[in-house]
């Protein structure tokens, strides 16, 4: 079966992970204390209500995402947005809570990710996600809470 990095590779796509964003190297995922193996605990699990990718600047741009929960990819996709183009992303993650992390990449540019479980919380159980190219052409991951209208 193959591992979520060789998946993720596949796609074009590195794990990308240590903090809300960044790439990481084949030992990215375990912490300087640990024996090495990657890290079990995983944050609470919270709705994604909501997830859009866009594109704000004057150029056409391809956007890259993959969807985690947990250990799983949930999806892989590329999206060719045209300058002020914008689209919604289904899928079965849409339906219940999860450990969520979304990874994107711009183009053949860095990957950004957010690991959505982090804003889960007593008061916020799902968030809805906003992937987008900015007016100066750069990729960001936005969040925010409450889906009562999603």
């Amino acid at each position: 079966m193959p591992t979520r990095r060789h998946l993720l590779a596949t796609a074009g796509i590195a794990v990308a992970g240590a903090g809300c964003m960044g790439a990481l190297g084949d030992e990215g995922d375990s912490s300087p204390e640990d024996d090495g193996n990657p890290t079990t605990e995983s944050a609470a699990t919270i709705e994604l209500g909501e997830l859009a990718v866009e594109n704000n600047h004057e150029e056409a741009h391809q956007i890259q995402l993959a969807i985690e929960d947990g250990e799983e990819v949930l999806e892989l996709g590329t999206y060719d947005l045209e300058a002020g183009g914008s689209t919604t992303v289904e899928g079965e993650w849409l339906e219940e809570a999860g450990d969520y992390r979304i990874h994107a990449r711009l183009d053949d540019g860095e990957v950004r990710t957010a690991d959505i479980s982090e804003k889960g919380g007593e008061e916020v159980d799902c968030v809805r996600v906003l992937v987008r190219v900015g007016r100066g052409g750069r990729l960001d991951i936005w969040d925010g809470a409450g889906c009562e209208d999603a």
